[in-house]
């Protein structure tokens, strides 16, 4: 069975192990699962909240247009495998929110601080083309919310929290893997979105590559406040939303600077 694809057969399985798990570590083990730091689709409130009630469906995965959805593989844990998470390789997220209306569950809805708040970016030093030359600063020029990507004095990008929803465009744009010399020991972009319950998250200034491995989906103490006043343009044509408080099938306003 690959990654892409989950039966249910595989389904029944992971719960049956993780049941398992759960008999063997405790609950604590299981806690700990459910709350590790992936980044998520909209809508989602919390990682362990979404482990809770998505039945991995993969109605959501089937809903994205850009194919950005795709579920937890086994690694991640019993807990979380076949829970949907976000992969920023090829596309970003433009908020269209079908993923959020194809859900039968709950686990993704409309409402709340973090309805459309996916993430942070953060920087990774030793992958950046900035960080060791000047002239690239294709995260800022690609990024659509103004100020959430500023050059310090060197010229090398930094993220502000408080702006960016964590959309995913500065990581599909980020050329570092193909301007970089190849390096093996190096496994991600310069630039790359993570979740705001990780450790990665509370990083003070740029990470290294491994440092960003190590913490990318482990829970911090503390989740970072989602963003305050991020402006990503709303569903594809930049206009439209879901009005205040209302769900699937709800009738869409335009959206008011």
């Amino acid at each position: 069975m690959g990654v892409d694809t989950i039966s249910r057969r595989g389904f029944l399985a992971a719960g049956a192990v993780g049941a398992i798990t759960i008999g063997a570590g405790g609950f604590g083990a299981a806690t700990k699962q459910a709350d590790a730091a992936f980044v998520r689709p909209p809508g989602v409130e919390s990682n362990a909240r979404l482990a809770a009630a998505c039945n991995r469906c993969q109605r959501c995965l089937q809903a994205c247009p850009y194919g950005i959805i795709t579920p937890v593989p086994l690694s991640g844990g019993f807990v979380a495998y076949g829970t949907p998470t976000l992969a920023f390789e090829q596309a970003h997220c433009d908020f269209c929110m079908k993923c959020v209306e194809a859900c039968p569950t709950g686990a993704l809805a409309f409402g709340g601080a973090r309805e459309r708040d996916l993430g942070v970016a953060v920087v990774v030093k030793d992958a950046c083309v900035a960080w060791d030359w000047s002239g690239c600063t294709v995260c800022k020029d690609e990024c659509p919310v103004e100020g959430a990507i500023s050059l310090d004095d060197h010229d090398r990008p930094v993220v502000h929290a408080d702006l960016c929803d964590g959309c995913g465009k500065c990581e599909t744009s980020c050329p570092s893997s193909s301007l970089r010399a190849y390096n093996p020991s190096i496994a991600n972009k310069g630039i790359v979105v993570v979740s705001r319950e990780s450790e990665a998250a509370h990083a003070s200034g740029a990470v290294a590559d491994a440092e960003l491995t190590s913490l990318r989906t482990t829970a911090a103490a503390e989740a970072l406040p989602p963003h305050s006043r991020g402006m990503h343009p709303d569903g594809p044509d930049g206009s439209l939303r879901p009005a205040s408080g209302e769900g699937k099938g709800a009738t869409h306003e335009k959206r008011v600077a």
